[in-house]
């Protein structure tokens, strides 16, 4: 396990600060916002390699347009604080973290502390999970969580009635810090676990997977093969360009388009198990 992360700042347009998000994404940045000329992105040390961030810009003749530096991983927490404000969806969700004063004007409110995780609801891919769970019943049902980050899908489904939500990760500090924060939520139905695909055990009612294209892709007839037929399968974590190869493979894996929701470019496909 890593003690530090990276920070790159990439001088960036305007033009092209959406696509170079996205990018910065699936090579696994986290923490990716927007700061006038530039963004600023993280990633752990353990998994950065720079010849993948410097091919992808060269793509668009950036290569020479970031900067890198070392974080620890107190700084990191400091610099998530500092950026870290307060996210809604409508008048039914708010999303804080600890040092931010209680919301009252929302149905529902979670309180998560980020630290190196992934996940604050800023992000369009989790924005569109949380959205596309409110089109979904959880009332006494039976949730997996797969790559659970800060844990907030989590905590949401528990807010939502469920019996019970596996939240699974592989990265230990998300294991760590989701446990964190549904205990701050008293979310009492979580039970979060470190590990992969092997963790998953049993079946479910719904599953939520907020992940990368290609892991969506690869863990798709898993989810299908643990979800109950009639069940949901909600992801998100990929563009608009990958969408018809990701309802094909969840074809292939039994599972049916009925609906989708997208934000600029990001894409979540609400799929049920035949």
């Amino acid at each position: 396990m890593s003690n530090s992360s990276i920070q790159i700042t990439v001088i960036c347009t305007d033009e092209l600060k959406e696509v170079i998000s996205a990018e910065l994404d699936l090579l696994q940045f986290d923490g990716i916002w927007d700061e006038g000329d530039r963004l600023n992105a993280y990633i752990s040390s353990d998994v950065f390699v720079e010849k993948d961030l410097y091919n992808m810009l060269s793509k668009y003749g950036m290569e020479n347009s970031y900067s890198q530096s070392i974080i620890e991983d107190k700084n990191w927490n400091e610099e998530w604080e500092a950026n870290f404000k307060p996210f809604y969806i409508d008048n039914a969700l708010a999303v804080r973290a600890s040092f931010h004063p209680a919301e009252k004007d929302f149905k529902y409110e979670i309180v998560i502390d980020p630290k190196m995780s992934f996940g604050t609801g800023h992000h369009e891919t989790t924005e569109l999970m949380l959205r596309m769970m409110f089109t979904t019943e959880f009332t006494d049902k039976k949730v997996l969580d797969m790559g659970c980050g800060t844990g907030v899908l989590a905590i949401l489904a528990d807010k939502f009635g469920a019996n019970s939500v596996t939240a699974i990760d592989n990265d230990i500090n998300s294991v760590e810090n989701a446990s964190e924060n549904t205990k701050y939520n008293r979310a009492s139905s979580v039970e979060c676990i470190h590990g992969g695909v092997e963790a998953i055990d049993g079946v479910f009612d719904v599953a939520l997977s907020n992940i990368t294209k290609n892991i969506n892709k690869s863990l798709l007839p898993q989810l299908s093969a643990h979800v109950v037929e009639g069940g949901y399968v909600i992801i998100s974590g990929f563009l608009d360009f990958d969408r018809d190869e990701m309802v094909q493979a969840a074809l292939d894996s039994d599972l049916l388009l009925e609906d989708h929701m997208d934000k600029n470019k990001w894409q979540c496909l609400k799929l049920r198990k035949r």
